[in-house]
């Protein structure tokens, strides 16, 4: 029954007749079954299946509507939430990355445990971690978007290594994506660290100091001077 499988699959591939999320089986009788869920407690009956990925660039709606009240709560940008998920996962609940990454927004272990993730295959709970760290890392580089997503694509110890997009070709590559995604151009060379301001604090004794950090109370005065 396997050739029959193909030839089956093949002929949609062919007729660009794909859905999102649809999972091609075969079930113990040699039926040939379509769902767009997996019955993952009837996997040991399963001969085949196979997960298609969609060429719809649609949203699923209840993904959409999350992702909609997620940006709105953590204050982040929604085509970047919509972005990283298509590039990650093209919003296939069950995608596994060679490096393990699970899910909608391809969270790793760690990851997912940082943000109280029980289960990375559930949808709700994926995108929820993967839009908090999102915001997280677009705080920490200051907006700064190519540094936000190497720093989610290759880690924050691989960006503070650097000094900026790590060289690797996955991850330029993946910066690049993403931001075509989301209707932008990548810069071409590396991108540096965030631009940090500099302050000219003068003390209320007369005192003039040049320093990144404000006290954290101003007695005096101060101006940016970068």
């Amino acid at each position: 029954m396997k050739p029959r499988l193909i030839v089956f699959c093949s002929a949609w591939l062919a007729g660009g007749v794909l859905f999102a999320g649809l999972v091609v089986r075969q079930d113990k009788n040699g039926h040939i079954v379509l769902s767009n869920t997996l019955d993952r407690g009837g996997l040991d009956n399963l001969s085949v299946a196979l997960s298609l990925a969609p060429r719809s660039t649609a949203i699923p709606l209840h993904y959409k509507e999350k992702i909609e009240d997620l940006t709105a709560k953590h204050d982040l940008r929604q085509d970047l939430v919509i972005a990283v998920a298509r590039a990650e996962s093209s919003f296939n609940p069950f995608a596994v990355s060679p490096k393990g990454a699970v899910g909608i927004m391809q969270l790793m272990r760690d990851t997912a445990r940082q943000y109280g993730v029980i289960n990375r295959y559930d949808a709700h709970e994926n995108i929820e971690a993967g839009v908090k760290h999102l915001k997280y890392l677009y705080e920490k580089y200051q907006g700064n978007l190519p540094l936000t997503l190497a720093a989610y694509n290759a880690g924050e110890e691989a960006v503070s290594k650097y000094k900026g997009v790590p060289p690797y070709r996955e991850t330029q590559n993946y910066i690049r994506r993403v931001m075509s995604l989301m209707g932008l151009s990548a810069p071409d060379g590396p991108t540096a660290r965030p631009r940090t301001k500099i302050y000219k604090y003068t003390t209320p004794d007369g005192k003039t100091i040049i320093t990144d950090t404000l006290p954290a109370e101003i007695g005096g005065s101060f101006e940016v001077i970068h």
